[in-house]
């Protein structure tokens, strides 16, 4: 395994890579597209052809993007004597004769620089190996809740991608695995970029960390559900889901008040039982409120098919694998397998909890996103009572925008539709009759919801009391989904 070399050393190498435009930004465009060499890709060729020249920036991709032994003599006039003996020095880097082997694929990810396996570890069968950053653990990253933490829980670090991360944010970060691998790759990373609040402990779910609690637990699990358990990074020993409902269970002992869980799972949806009412179940009884958002769908057939491609470049077994996997859903009634993220947050008194289906492309600041929800639905349960909301003092946020769509008929536009739709976070949006619309966009955070309503009341031929109730219901609508805030928000 690799060796952690000293803070000063690890400083050098870092700006080695960083001098030499290792970097996310300019690999990106360097190599014309972001994907890892794979046999089933086919793009070896075109990878070789690009980091033909003898540059450092080549020699480094072709050890630690490409996974290529390359001759000492290939690389004498472009890699530095000083950087060579510190790859050799942490293990990156092994000599045998004239050949220089990497040991590990490096994959900057913003501006940390992540030691992995190299996805070559999975076509050889390597079951311990540990997987690089790879999008469902950057998905979670764009999600962590980024307020100050005391103490921030890892579970299930993998290459420590999500400690580095929290560690700017959090007094300390607790990372956990199974897997001794993945210990000792996060205890590389965490001195090569020079982050020293990370604690490392190796062990099954929370029984490292037995007794200590948590501002942010943070967990990547393994959660395919499969019938196999061939890769610890993916695979599991618990049938189904099992594993994230135990995980989503005992959450909450670690979390203090008001402490967030986050983390990505999948489930599976089984004969009598919608999908909504099996996770449900997990989260009852936890003490915490919960945002669960669903997101891709498959069909057992489709998930076999995926999950098979993604462990193994060898199709000889193909028809056994599959059989397996749909016998092992057949047999206990499995329909479909949902992903997604459950976010949970400790918190004394009546616990609510929010499950949906939600758009797939989020954007903007998505943990400033789960504060704001929760926020939200903290403010309904505080004016559940009429006379408080209509007290309160509501404007649309800023990132709300109305959208007007027009038909061209006999010469002119006619308007068609109006859309009140988010522009970041996840894009929400809700058709809007034109009265309403200008309704809202009276709402400017200075009058308040009783104020606006009875104006608005005036210009309609409907009853008071109708047009009360029928507002009262839409801002409550509009505050659960972000679009309306009040005024000191």
């Amino acid at each position: 395994m690799l060796t952690p070399l000293s803070v000063e050393d690890s400083r050098s190498l870092l700006t080695w890579f960083n001098d030499a435009d290792y970097t996310e930004a300019n690999l990106r465009n360097y190599l014309g597209s972001p994907e890892l060499p794979s046999r089933a890709l086919r793009n070896q060729s075109r990878l070789l052809d690009r980091t033909r020249d003898a540059t450092l920036l080549n020699a480094l991709l072709r050890w630690f993007w490409m996974g290529r032994i390359q001759q000492q003599s290939e690389i004498e006039t472009s890699v530095p004597e000083a950087l060579l003996n510190l790859l050799l020095e942490s293990g990156l880097l092994r000599r045998d004769g004239g050949q220089l082997i990497p040991r590990a694929m490096l994959l900057p990810v913003g501006d940390f620089l992540v030691a992995s396996d190299h996805p070559q570890a999975i076509e050889r069968g390597e079951s311990e190996m540990v997987l690089w950053p790879n999008p469902t653990s950057k998905f979670l990253s764009r999600f962590a809740v980024r307020r100050h933490s005391r103490a921030t829980l890892d579970l299930g670090t993998g290459s420590g991608i999500l400690s580095l991360a929290a560690a700017r944010h959090s007094d300390q970060v607790v990372a956990t695995d199974l897997n001794q691998r993945a210990i000792d790759f996060t205890t590389f990373n965490a001195r090569l970029n020079g982050i020293d609040n990370i604690e490392v402990l190796m062990g099954d779910c929370f029984a490292p960390v037995l007794n200590r609690r948590f501002d942010l637990i943070l967990s990547n699990p393994p959660f395919f559900i499969t019938p196999k358990t061939d890769y610890m990074f993916c695979d599991n020993e618990l049938e189904l889901d099992q594993l994230c409902r135990r995980l989503v269970k005992e959450a909450s002992d670690h979390l203090n008040e008001g402490g967030y869980m986050q983390m990505l799972c999948e489930w599976a949806e089984v004969d009598g039982q919608p999908w909504q009412d099996r996770i449900a179940e997990w989260l009852d009884g936890t003490g915490c409120d919960a945002w669960v958002m669903k997101g891709l769908t498959q069909d057992p057939e489709e998930y076999a098919q995926h999950r098979i491609r993604e462990t193994t470049q060898d199709t000889s077994h193909d028809a056994e694998l599959y059989d397996g996997y749909m016998t092992y859903y057949r047999e206990r009634g499995v329909k479909a397998i949902h992903d997604g993220l459950v976010v949970m947050r400790r918190r004394s008194g009546p616990n609510w909890v929010r499950i949906e289906e939600v758009p797939k492309t989020p954007t903007g600041e998505l943990g400033d996103l789960i504060l704001r929800t929760f926020a939200a639905h903290d403010l309904l349960q505080e004016i559940a009572a009429d006379e408080k909301l209509l007290a309160i003092r509501p404007k649309l946020a800023e990132r709300v925008r109305l959208e007007q769509i027009c038909d061209q008929a006999g010469g002119r536009w006619r308007a068609e539709s109006l859309t009140l739709r988010l522009i970041s976070g996840f894009p929400f949006h809700l058709a809007m009759q034109p009265l309403v619309a200008e309704f809202l966009a009276t709402c400017d955070g200075v009058r308040t919801a009783d104020e606006a309503i009875r104006d608005f009341a005036a210009t309609t031929d409907a009853p008071f009391e109708t047009v009360q109730r029928e507002c009262l219901a839409m801002f409550r609508k509009l505050i659960e989904r972000g679009f309306v805030v009040l005024a000191d928000a």
